[in-house]
């Protein structure tokens, strides 16, 4: 009965969530993938350091300096837009 319960559960990790994780990307042998926002230009850094999450700073198309969370599993992701107070 564990085993079965065990098996429902990480099935439905992988069927439900993203596994944005290169703890995952290292026990598949695969690339973690990321995509990138539609309104990305090009890139000013990208970090990871926080537990579970990674941070790209980068400009839009509408010349705006924006960073975009990623969790490991795709949710509660925000972003960050800097405006000029001007």
């Amino acid at each position: 009965m564990k085993k079965i319960i065990a098996i429902m559960i990480l099935l439905f990790m992988f069927s439900a969530c993203k596994m944005q994780t290169r703890a995952f990307s290292r026990l598949t042998g695969s690339a973690l993938q990321l995509e990138l926002p539609e309104d990305f230009a090009k890139p000013i850094s990208f970090a990871s350091g926080r537990k579970g999450e990674k941070d790209l700073f980068y400009w839009t198309k509408n010349n705006e300096m924006k960073v975009k969370t990623y969790t490991d599993y795709g949710i509660l992701e925000s972003a960050i837009v800097f405006v000029s107070s001007n």
